[in-house]
């Protein structure tokens, strides 16, 4: 075994983070597990894991369930459509009856991405497959600069049979210590094997700051306070929600709103009907 993974796996075996969908290898609760932790932090998905799988225990359960329920309980993640791409994956694999095994299958369900797909096999198959989201792209880009073919470095560094330890400990080790503008390289137990360590040029030559919409001003916001007032009290008016989003002080204007509820149509999130907005049934 080369050093670097040896070293990742024993860290990881006395240091790896407790996380509830790290005590199961049931394929259906680690899909759920992904779509919540696709842009929301670890923190805020755990309460809301353990009341979606209370509710909806397995993926039976879910497919019978409708998607405004489905909805209800996703309340406070944000990014809406996952939960409605969640519930289109039960009803898709409950058709099916077999779960798929392979990268390509798994993203012929509604939603999953090669990431998400990767990750479900790797975290609840421990196939050998290589996972890379930001995180553990940049830390790999740290641990071999300058080298830049993330994914090749990632396939020659995989130890057969332990993908789903492997990865795990690749997004410990991110969140813990190669944080994208301060890592702690001084208590990184990598500092000896990354060619970054240390290194203030190497380090933030890896990430390039992105411009970041106001998510006050942006329709995501109002998109997600509509599902929110929804969820609270059904089938509000229109003009009860503009209210309501004024009295929120959120920014919007009529025909950027009108804009707004079409497209949450389209996604499937709401119906409307007689100047009346609904969480859909069917």
């Amino acid at each position: 075994m080369h050093p670097l993974q040896k070293t990742i796996l024993l860290w990881y075996e006395e240091h790896g983070r407790k996380l509830p969908w790290r005590e199961t290898q049931n394929p259906y609760k680690i899909l759920v597990s992904e779509m919540m932790l696709q842009q929301t932090q670890v923190d805020r998905v755990i309460p809301k894991y353990h009341s979606f799988l209370t509710r909806f225990p397995t993926v039976h359960s879910l497919a019978e369930a409708s998607p405004g329920e489905v909805l209800q309980y996703w309340s406070g993640l944000g990014y809406n459509r996952r939960a409605l791409y969640l519930h289109q994956c039960a009803q898709a694999l409950v058709k099916e009856k077999n779960f798929p095994e392979t990268v390509e299958e798994l993203q012929k369900l509604p939603g999953l991405g090669s990431y998400t797909a990767a990750a479900v096999l790797s975290f609840a198959l421990n196939k050998d497959v290589v996972v890379i989201d930001v995180n553990i792209s940049l830390l790999y880009k740290r641990i071999f600069f300058p080298k830049i073919n993330v994914e090749k470095i990632a396939l020659d560094v995989l130890p057969s049979g332990r993908s789903r330890d492997w990865h795990n400990a690749l997004m410990d080790l991110g969140s813990l210590y190669c944080h994208r503008k301060n890592p702690d390289c001084v208590h990184c137990p990598l500092q000896k094997l990354c060619a970054s360590a240390g290194d203030k040029k190497k380090i933030f030559s890896t990430w390039q700051r992105k411009k970041v919409q106001s998510f006050k001003s942006s329709n995501r916001i109002v998109r997600g306070v509509i599902l929110k007032l929804l969820i609270k009290k059904d089938g509000q008016s229109i003009e009860r929600i503009l209210t309501s989003l004024d009295a929120q002080g959120i920014k919007r204007e009529k025909y950027l709103f009108q804009n707004i509820l079409v497209r949450l149509e389209e996604d499937g999130l709401i119906v409307m009907k007689e100047k009346k907005l609904f969480l859909p049934q069917h």
